[in-house]
């Protein structure tokens, strides 16, 4: 096995780092100015394509390989930007991409920035009412879709949106734009648009406790915002092969992507899903040498055992994860296996990247502690009202957004729910956490009854809402379980109507309901029928009373 070493250059200790850190060191890495306005295009791909260098190593599923230069991509961006002018995109609208791992997706995303407009990422494993409520509520312009996916797309779309369609080579797509001869009609030359840096540049749907999923306005501003995580945390250097895991068409997998490209780093891209055996085989042929996953692929690879491992020669010298709390074992076991500590960080789509435990900083890594605050980033436990707590308290996660480095701008069409975001002077979305007395955090739950399972925040709403659509279905309750691999599962309680019984089948029809309507990655993994769900006096459902039960 070979392990990289690392460089013989001292890492900075923490207290160091916070010290020395400046918005201004990341800004002129993105080659911004203080004040003015920004290309995302231009930053992310533009700026490096007379470099020669390689942006995109892409595999498919069927094994292919296919390179991507900086350059290449900066002209299909081009390409598209011109496709959705055309097409009537005005600055400011929503372009939505429902695409798997393909360079198509990445295209679009740089593609409608480069137009002036809002990318709104729709996660593939999403059905079609889930889809139909994210156009609707985002009032999108355009959906850009893949032949694999096409079939789940609603017909009509809200609001009368165009369909554009990535189709098999030589096929078109019936009822929609078919995305490369609309592609080859265009010009490969644009002049990317400027935006604001406060102006929102990605809508992104996260799901609550009550009620639809809240749209997330992500601004123009994240690639300043997450700049530092990617330097201290990931340790993204320009030598490095990079491979963030995680979907692009959720909040982890954007930004490490798009902080890849600004910072002109190769990065790996792979069509099939990870498993833990297809991680391993990617690590070895790709020669990655920097890792970004979820906590549940790295369970994945350790359940394969450690002989298994061995005999996928890695060349890893940086890992990083994000998506729930890492446990001791899982540190162990790549300390043992890759000789390398996986750093563990906390994000969410309102907060970005505020806390976590850093490659690039010589400092101690508590197992399943979320770490410390980024420097740069003024992170704390408060109480309701906003004040920070004592040491072993535990609290909401709260963060004081930079005049610099900000990174959302509050929930699309939602003002009263932005507000309920700020406690005092702190934006806190939802999770509980604690500080040890050496300023390490410890996450704790959630305040709501939001589930995070396998790196995935599943709201019960929506899943409640799909059950209550098979026809002996009365009432329905929507709880996370604790669970080995993913963390948590979903557990649905489900009461039947009163001339209903149980019957053989029943629960895979239950699980496919909700596979139907909303997503595979939404299905219950477990379903227990009741008489009666626990209520309050007013009728509202107690989910924390079916989350004690045994």
């Amino acid at each position: 096995m070979t392990i990289l070493s690392r460089p013989a250059a001292p890492r900075p200790s923490y207290d160091e780092a916070v010290r020395d850190f400046r918005w201004a060191d990341s800004m002129r890495a993105l080659g911004w100015t203080p004040g003015g306005d920004v290309s995302l295009g231009e930053t992310l791909v533009d700026r490096h394509a007379t470099s020669g260098r390689s942006a995109l190593s892409w595999f498919a599923v069927d094994g292919s390989h296919r390179a991507y230069t900086f350059d290449e991509l900066s002209r299909l961006s081009n390409r598209f930007a011109n496709l959705l002018h055309t097409l009537g995109v005005d600055r400011g609208d929503r372009v939505a991409g429902y695409l798997p791992r393909v360079p198509e997706t990445l295209v679009v995303m740089l593609g409608a920035w480069k137009a002036g407009a809002i990318y709104v990422p729709i996660f593939t494993g999403f059905g079609p009412d889930a889809i139909a409520y994210r156009m609707a509520h985002s009032r999108a312009r355009v959906l850009c879709t893949h032949w694999e996916h096409a079939s789940r797309v609603p017909d009509p779309l809200p609001g009368g949106a165009h369909l554009i369609t990535v189709t098999r080579p030589g096929e078109t797509a019936p009822g929609a734009t078919s995305f490369e001869p609309a592609m080859a009609a265009q010009s490969d030359r644009c002049e990317p648009a400027r935006v604001r840096r406060e102006d929102p540049a990605v809508l992104l749907y996260t799901s609550g406790s009550t009620g639809p999923p809240k749209g997330v306005q992500i601004a123009a501003n994240f690639l300043l915002a997450i700049h530092p995580s990617m330097r201290y945390g990931v340790e993204l250097r320009a030598d490095d092969v990079f491979w963030p895991t995680g979907d692009p068409g959720w909040g982890y997998g954007l930004v490490c992507y798009m902080l890849a490209f600004a910072m002109g780093v190769t990065v790996t891209f792979q069509e099939a899903a990870p498993t833990g055996e297809r991680c391993l085989v990617r690590l070895r042929d790709a020669g990655v040498t920097n890792l970004a996953a979820t906590p549940t692929l790295l369970r994945s690879i350790m359940a394969l055992g450690a002989e298994a491992v061995r005999r996928y020669p890695v060349r890893v010298r940086a890992a990083s994860c994000c998506g729930e709390p890492l446990n001791a074992e899982v540190v162990t076991f790549f300390r043992e296996q890759w000789g390398v500590t996986v750093m563990d960080h906390y994000g969410s789509s309102e907060l970005g990247l505020p806390i976590g435990n850093f490659n690039a900083i010589d400092m101690a890594v508590k197992p399943g502690s979320m770490g410390r605050p980024l420097p740069g980033c003024t992170a704390a436990i408060v109480d309701d009202e906003g004040h920070e707590v004592a040491a072993d308290v535990v609290g909401h996660v709260g963060v004081q957004p930079h005049p610099e480095g900000y990174y959302s701008l509050g929930y699309w069409d939602d003002p009263e729910r932005t507000r309920a975001l700020y406690r005092g002077p702190w934006m806190t979305c939802g999770d509980l956490a604690r500080r040890d007395s050496d300023g390490y955090c410890w996450f704790e739950g959630r305040a709501d009854d939001v589930i995070k399972s396998a790196g995935y925040r599943i709201g019960p709403f929506e899943v409640e809402s799909a059950l209550l659509l098979h026809p002996a279905v009365a009432e329905a309750a929507v709880v996370g379980v604790p669970d080995a691999l993913r963390g948590h599962i979903v557990k649905a309680y489900v009461v039947l109507k009163a001339e209903r019984t149980p019957y053989p089948g029943l629960e895979d029809e239950l699980v496919d309901v909700v596979k139907t309507h909303v997503g595979r990655h939404q299905s219950p993994r477990a379903i227990e029928l009741l008489d009666e769900l626990p209520k309050t006096e007013t009728g509202k459902i107690q989910r924390f009373l079916l989350r004690q039960r045994p």
